[in-house]
């Protein structure tokens, strides 16, 4: 049985059309995904993602068992600041993409994948055997909403006297909103300037029906999200990457700091940094055509990948997607619906990212 959403009700309240994602049921559009695709994009639209797991790590050692189970160096990391991070396997491939957030040198909050919640909190208390410290999972105590867009920091600035634009990308402040204790991060998965905001159930409520009141702000379903992250070439769990993927075959080397010391996976990753099975890239249909995860591609003849995510574009007007193949080419074809379209292969991002403010420097690490 699906898990609910604590705001079930307010988005029903809303006309939210609901579909399963990740064992929840989830809203998947309110008035359209093209267009909730573009209010982000030029304005600000708000997105229950609640599904999403957090997990705290409390105690003296909670810094050396994270920098044991995560691939990026959590000693660059200090209070305030977030980072982007992988699990690994002991097989060097990649068992989730995270976010660490540092609230103190012994308190971290963890932003996982929610098809992956059991799986990490599990393999957390696994590792924990020598290092001792608490672990919560606190997913259901707590609601996390992400505000995104260009408007975003003008909009919400009135229900907060913290000044949002002291917050740099990838930091964060625990501060009030509308009076509500809240964390609140300039982090997204948009490519869009914005803010995630994790709010206890008690609170989220009043927070969640002001902003959808605010005129300004629209309700966003997870269909604007995936098209919003395509546009950007950001990965997803479950499809450019899993436990049968490297860090290397999905292009995030950059989250992986071989010299930092021991971690799980970093030997097989040593083995396998010069063995990738296959390549990760972006593509654009040079036909008409909606291209789906799971659609096979071919060079001539030859199968020679699939494609990992795929939709249409709403910036760019047309077919685009994420794909992994067994080499380099500059053009291919995608067989969907017993036609084959042609395609041609780019790297990610399709547009300008625009969620670093300017005049700041890109620093998830």
């Amino acid at each position: 049985m699906a898990k609910r959403l604590f705001l079930e009700d307010e988005h029903n309240k809303l006309k939210a059309k609901f579909f399963e994602f990740a064992d929840w049921w989830m809203p998947l559009e309110y008035v359209g995904t093209v267009k909730e695709h573009l209010t982000v994009r030029n304005a600000v639209g708000i997105f229950d993602i609640s599904h999403m797991g957090r997990i705290i790590v409390n105690g003296k050692n909670s810094k050396n068992l994270l920098q044991y189970i995560t691939s990026n160096d959590i000693n660059k990391l200090y209070s305030g600041k977030a980072q982007y991070s992988l699990v690994l396997t002991p097989q060097g491939t990649i068992m989730d993409d995270i976010i660490v957030y540092m609230i103190s040198e012994e308190e971290f909050l963890l932003i996982v994948n929610a098809i992956n919640t059991e799986k990490i909190f599990n393999w957390l208390l696994e590792n924990n055997k020598k290092f001792n410290v608490y672990i919560e999972d606190i997913t259901f105590q707590t609601n996390l909403l992400a505000i995104q867009g260009p408007k975003a920091e003008e909009t919400i600035q009135k229900y907060t006297n913290y000044p949002l634009s002291n917050i740099p990308y990838y930091h964060f402040k625990k501060d009030k909103i509308v009076n509500k204790n809240v964390l609140i991060s300039r982090t997204g998965y948009t490519g869009e300037d914005g803010f995630e905001i994790v709010v206890s159930i008690d609170d989220v409520k009043e927070i969640f029906n002001i902003f959808t009141q605010e005129e300004k702000i629209t309700p966003c379903g997870l269909g604007a999200r995936d098209t919003l992250r395509i546009e950007m070439g950001y990965p997803l769990y479950g499809h450019e990457l899993d436990e049968n993927t490297t860090p290397w075959e999905a292009n995030l080397g950059w989250v992986v700091k071989l010299e930092k010391g021991e971690f799980i996976g970093k030997d097989a990753l040593i083995d396998k940094r010069n063995k990738k099975t296959k390549v990760l890239n972006g593509f654009e249909l040079m036909e008409n055509g909606i291209p789906r995860a799971g659609y096979e591609v071919y060079n001539q003849e030859e199968k020679i990948g699939y494609v990992t995510s795929g939709n249409y574009s709403p910036i760019l007007k047309r077919g685009i997607g994420l794909l992994y193949t067994n080499s380099v080419y500059e053009e291919v074809r995608i067989k969907g619906r017993d036609k084959l379209l042609k395609a041609k292969v780019v790297k990610p991002p399709f547009i300008k990212n625009t969620s670093i403010k300017k005049g700041e420097k890109k620093n998830v690490s």
